[in-house]
């Protein structure tokens, strides 16, 4: 009944959908890089006109791109990066392969309110509108704004701010890419306008602006849920069922040991339900082998408390473990090890600095060293309490 509960909840928060801007479709190929875009509806019906992009990265960035079409080569891009004055500069650039982007004046840009450096400095925001996309360079690259199915890439690149001002500021090779697909009939905005700040805020040239606004907040908490569904869920993996499976074996509680992973258990559902909502918000969902093998774990480790509770009622009755005893204890060290492998694989699709895989992969060594040694010294305590009862036994036959 608790997991049908907390299953039933996870998949309301995944079909709600939770973005308050439900006229745009979003994306975020990694956990704080996002892209949205937004088509009026005098431009889908006239098959051209005004659509609208917004990208949005952390300021550890160097620069982050956001292009149409399906692959770099023959692609509209639009780079981003700081200009240096608090501001962002938005560079329209053509893709030729393997090299990088050539800057060029074709695409016609505006750069609108709510596009700066924003978040004390943590966050580069574009807001853009572009007046031609539906075609580019000469028409050989075109984009059908009622596609079900239109094709973006992205690029991001860590490192130094650019801090210029040119549009043909030179970019190095990106750190990681991405291509997808916006359902551009989702993305229908009722006026043509600015869709990520009030309507009424006006716009600037796309060599920068005064960074006002905020852009569209339910983005923006992208990385704050990534946070919290990583830190709760390593905690879970990492400290809480390692510690809970060590209870039994060293201090011989059974109540101890259930409450304690009835806590765990609990909590992990928590943690699940926020990376459900996180994975709508991002449009990652089952995109990933990080989000697959999640689901899996968690779903598996649901029917965990009734191996628990089988285990108990075989051990009261014939006081030895029997072999739902073991099922029990060794599909749970599989989950575990699963669980904290996923962790892993969680920091890699969210781009992690090098020093947090490092920290996490030495504690999770540690915790499990110290699980590892807790069960071995409670098979060791259990052979010991074995032998003496047989040699008390022994000696109360003679």
């Amino acid at each position: 009944m608790m997991q049908q509960l907390f299953t039933t909840a996870a998949l309301s928060a995944l079909t709600y959908g939770a973005f308050g801007t439900a006229a745009t479709v979003s994306r975020c190929p990694t956990s704080n890089v996002c892209y949205q875009v937004g088509v009026p509806e005098a431009s889908a019906s006239s098959a051209q006109g005004n659509i609208y992009m917004q990208l949005r990265a952390p300021t550890t960035y160097s620069w982050v791109a956001l292009g149409t079409g399906q692959q770099m080569r023959g692609a509209n891009i639009f780079v981003m990066y700081a200009n240096g004055d608090g501001n962002v500069t938005v560079s329209p650039r053509y893709g030729t392969g393997h090299s990088p982007p050539q800057p060029q004046s074709d695409t016609h840009i505006k750069l609108l309110a709510g596009s700066g450096i924003v978040d004390n400095g943590q966050t580069m925001v574009a807001n853009i509108q572009c007046s031609n996309c539906e075609s580019w360079n000469g028409g050989s690259g075109s984009l059908d704004l009622t596609d079900t199915s239109a094709n973006f890439i992205a690029a991001w690149k860590g490192g130094n701010a650019l801090n210029s001002n040119s549009l043909d500021a030179s970019i190095s090779i990106h750190d990681s890419n991405s291509q997808f697909t916006f359902d551009l009939t989702q993305a229908t905005i009722a006026s043509d306008g600015n869709p990520f700040v009030n309507a009424g805020e006006g716009t600037t040239p796309p060599s920068g602006n005064t960074g006002s606004g905020d852009g569209s907040s339910s983005v923006s908490e992208i990385p704050k849920l990534a946070s919290a569904h990583g830190i709760i869920m390593s905690i879970v993996m990492v400290v809480l069922y390692p510690i809970g499976s060590v209870l039994m074996p060293l201090f011989g509680s059974w109540m101890l040991h259930g409450v304690w992973q009835i806590g765990s258990f609990l909590v992990m559902w928590a943690g699940f339900a926020v990376g459900v909502i996180l994975a709508q918000r991002t449009g990652i969902e089952f995109g990933s082998t990080h989000t697959l093998l999640g689901t899996v774990v968690v779903a598996l480790f649901g029917v965990q408390p009734i191996g628990g509770y089988l285990h108990h009622l075989h051990y009261v009755k014939h006081q030895k473990r029997g072999l739902v005893s073991h099922g029990h204890i060794w599909y749970g060290r599989v989950l575990l090890v699963l669980g904290i492998v996923n962790g892993g694989l969680g920091l890699e699709l969210a781009s992690a600095d090098r020093s947090l895989v490092i920290a996490y992969s030495v504690v999770a060594a540690v915790l499990f060293a110290v699980y590892v040694g807790g069960a071995i010294f409670g098979e060791v305590k259990r052979a010991r309490t074995r032998g003496l009862a047989d040699r008390a036994r022994k000696n109360s036959s003679e």
